[in-house]
């Protein structure tokens, strides 16, 4: 069995040669052992590649860091677990049920992730744009590890030899009044139905712009509708 391995502690990942793996030969019906050297995983669980300045906001409303304190923090993408590290090298986890909202900042970019609790307390959304009176939209960020699977019977070769993270990502609209939502992906006709009730304008925006559907162009559209029916 290929096991897709991390160390979370060191933030590396682990790195197995001369993995077993199985092939039946069709020419004299046997099962053959198959070896081959693992490549170098591509992707990580971790949100950044290294410790990372940031805040947290625990369930019971304590703030992270306190005024004195020095964290470093970084997020597995996978578990859904928050690492922190303070100036001393001592570390420790939170896990998603511990926390209500968290901020990491690296290369000058921060990144938001908070629990909606009347969407779901099961995972982080990240805010791509919110309105007090109209539309918001939400991501989701989610991650899984494609395991390496790969076989060379000297005539053939197929699959690859490294394991791989791969980001996913999912969208949620929350509708006038902050009550309802809806989950989202990035076609046509999924926006159309979320948008029924605002077919003009998104007519006016599918006009007005290309009809690709891509992260910034929703973004783009809820701003469109917002400006026009929810003016500030």
């Amino acid at each position: 069995m290929v096991l897709c391995l991390s160390i979370h502690t060191e933030l590396a990942s682990a790195q197995l040669t001369g993995v077993p793996d199985q092939l039946n030969d069709d020419n004299n019906n046997r099962v053959l052992p198959i070896f081959f050297d693992r490549e170098p995983t591509i992707g990580s669980p971790y949100l950044v590649g290294q410790w990372a300045r940031g805040t947290v906001t625990l369930s019971g409303n304590h703030q992270m860091p306190d005024p004195d304190q020095s964290l470093w923090f970084n997020f597995d993408k996978v578990k859904n677990v928050l690492f922190i590290v303070n100036s001393k090298g001592q570390r420790w986890t939170y896990p998603i049920d511990s926390i209500s909202s968290f901020s990491l900042i690296f290369n000058g970019e921060m990144n938001t992730f908070e629990k909606i609790s009347w969407i779901s307390n099961n995972y982080f959304l990240m805010p791509m744009f919110r309105s007090e009176k109209g539309y918001s939209l939400y991501k989701r960020l989610f991650t899984k590890c494609i395991p390496a699977v790969y076989a060379n019977a000297g005539y053939y070769e197929e699959g690859k030899r490294y394991d791989e993270y791969l980001d996913f990502y999912e969208y949620y609209i929350t509708y006038p009044g902050n009550t309802s939502y809806r989950k989202l992906y990035l076609r046509e006709n999924p926006i159309r139905r979320t948008f029924r009730a605002e077919s003009g304008l998104l007519e006016e925006f599918f006009n007005l712009h290309d009809r690709e559907i891509t992260e910034q162009s929703l973004l783009g559209l809820i701003q469109y509708i917002d400006d026009h029916k929810f003016p500030e």
